[in-house]
C-alpha cells in the first residue's frame, strides 16, 4: 500500500490512526539506563512523523495530546526533562499530562532514599485549558509502600496544586515548568527533614 493511499482517507480516519499509533502508556523524558528499556518508553517523536510534512502535520498534535510525559524531579534525570522540555517548548501547550517523579524520602532511614519515588500528575481537558491535579498517584518501584507514602503523596499534590496554576499561562515556558520540578521536589525534602 501506497503512502497516497493513506492520505486518501477521509481526516477523521486519518485522525483515528494517528491517534492510535502514537499513543504509548507513558513516555519519560529522561536517558534511560539499559535495564529500564525494557519498562519505560523515551520520549522521542514516533517515526510515522519523519515520514511527510503532512503526516508529521497531522500526527504530531496527537502525540503530545495522547501521552503522558514523565518528568524526574532530581539529578541527572531532572536536567535531561529540561533538555527535553527546551527541545519541545513549540509544542507544550499541546501536551495534555505530565507526571513528576519525586525519589522517596523516608523519614528515618536516609539510606532508603533511592528505593523509590512517587508519581503525582497534572493533567488538562483541552489545549490552553488550566491544569488540574490528578487526585491519583503512584508508588514507582517494586519495593513495598512505606506507611506514611499515602501522607507523602497528599503533600506533593497539595504543592503541585499551588505551582499548576502559573503553568497554566498560555506564555508558561520550558523554565517554568522545570521551576515547577525543582520547587516540588525542594518542597518535599524540606517538608521530610525538617
Amino acid at each position: 500500500m501506497s503512502l497516497a493511499r493513506l492520505l486518501n482517507l477521509p481526516t477523521e480516519i486519518r485522525a483515528l490512526i494517528f491517534e492510535h499509533v502514537v499513543t504509548e502508556d507513558q513516555l519519560v523524558t529522561f536517558r534511560l539506563e539499559p535495564f529500564q528499556e525494557d519498562y519505560y518508553t523515551s520520549a522521542t517523536q514516533p517515526a510515522l512523523t519523519r515520514v511527510s510534512r503532512q503526516i508529521r502535520f497531522e500526527s504530531l498534535p496527537f502525540w503530545y495530546e495522547c501521552n503522558n510525559f514523565v518528568l524526574h524531579t532530581e539529578g541527572r534525570k531532572a536536567d535531561d526533562g529540561r533538555k527535553w522540555l527546551l527541545c519541545n517548548a513549540h509544542h507544550l501547550d499541546c501536551v495534555k499530562r505530565f507526571s513528576f517523579w519525586i525519589r522517596y524520602v523516608p523519614l528515618v532511614n536516609q539510606r532508603a532514599s533511592s528505593q523509590g519515588a512517587i508519581s503525582v500528575s497534572i493533567y488538562r481537558q483541552t489545549k490552553h485549558a488550566c491544569w488540574l491535579i490528578d487526585p491519583h498517584w503512584l508508588w514507582i518501584t517494586v519495593v513495598r509502600k512505606p506507611v506514611e507514602l499515602a501522607g507523602d503523596a497528599k503533600f506533593l499534590m497539595e504543592k503541585l496544586a499551588s505551582i499548576a496554576p502559573a503553568l497554566s499561562n498560555d506564555d508558561a515556558l520550558p523554565d517554568d515548568y522545570f521551576g515547577a520540578m525543582r520547587d516540588l521536589r525542594l518542597y518535599y525534602v524540606q517538608e521530610k527533614t525538617s
